[in-house]
């Protein structure tokens, strides 16, 4: 997860992207924010499959958004959960993710 740097309070971009290696592909795909900084607050608590910005077979990118209310610098947290086939096998997968925010530093 990368998220943008901002001047001062207000909106921040966050985007998380999902990779798989050759021959798997990512069939469904979800993030779901966990956490996020005490200055900040997310707009959305899950951003679904539909609201994926890429979503080629080896690679699925998702953008979100937080509001910094102030100026700070922090963690937010997340989870991406995937279906990922390997032929005609398909499993879950999850995965931990954090993106820096900095607000006005």
């Amino acid at each position: 997860m990368t998220c943008d740097h901002v001047d001062g309070p207000g909106r921040v971009r966050c985007d998380v992207e999902a990779r798989v290696s050759g021959g798997e592909s990512i069939t469904w795909g979800e993030v779901v924010i966990l956490g996020t900084p005490p200055f900040a607050g997310a707009l959305r608590g899950r951003i679904g499959p539909h609201e994926a910005t890429v979503r080629d077979p080896d690679v699925w990118r998702w953008a979100l958004a937080l509001v910094a209310r102030t100026k700070g610098v922090g963690d937010v947290n997340a989870r991406v959960r995937l279906v990922v086939c390997d032929g005609k096998v398909c499993l879950p997968r999850e995965s931990d993710v954090v993106g820096h925010v900095v607000a006005g530093e």
